[in-house]
């Protein structure tokens, strides 16, 4: 009988080990899966970032083309017009265009910095950190909106000025 007690308590002691153990690379086969998971969603947030950066640079490209464009059109027309005032007024637009110009010039310039550090892996492991640096990205995104705005609004100034030159020359 006590054979038997001990060989019981013998097989019950392994039985307990083996679950014991089983459960333990149940737990780790769970953890790894976890990690590869967030290894993935980490990399598909990195590449979303990447392409919405992409996106954002090629629009401050097309900015400073549009921008430098619009420059030598102000230039032109200041050195065309007859008008003294019209060409004060197409001066400052010009001046303020070359402004405009540096500034997307140099967002573009953070904007890649800012893709350099969403790039880190290091810096965006830290939640905290990813999400700074996607509320960095996003406030560039709302610039580049804003210089958008700024340059339609160029536009239509300089449509006016146009306008009245073309009248100025008419009369």
């Amino acid at each position: 009988m006590k054979k038997i007690t001990r060989m019981t308590s013998v097989l019950l002691m392994l039985l307990f080990l083996t679950v014991n153990v089983f459960a333990q690379q149940r737990g780790q086969q769970q953890q790894q899966q976890q990690q590869q998971q967030q290894e993935q969603q980490m990399q598909q947030q990195m590449q979303q970032h990447m392409q919405q950066m992409q996106q954002m640079m090629q629009r401050m490209n097309r900015l400073q083309e549009r921008t430098y464009a619009m420059n030598q059109d102000m230039n032109r027309r200041m050195q065309q017009t007859q008008n003294e005032q019209l060409r004060n007024q197409f001066q400052n637009m010009h001046r303020f265009g070359e402004q405009l110009g540096l500034t997307i010039g140099n967002m573009k310039n953070a904007a890649q910095q800012c893709n350099l550090m969403l790039q880190d892996r290091d810096m965006i492991q830290d939640r905290d950190m990813q999400r700074d640096m996607d509320r960095l990205r996003l406030h560039l995104n709302d610039m580049t909106g804003q210089a958008e705005d700024a340059l339609q609004t160029m536009d239509q100034i300089r449509d006016r000025l146009r306008d009245q030159d073309r009248i100025h020359q008419s009369n």
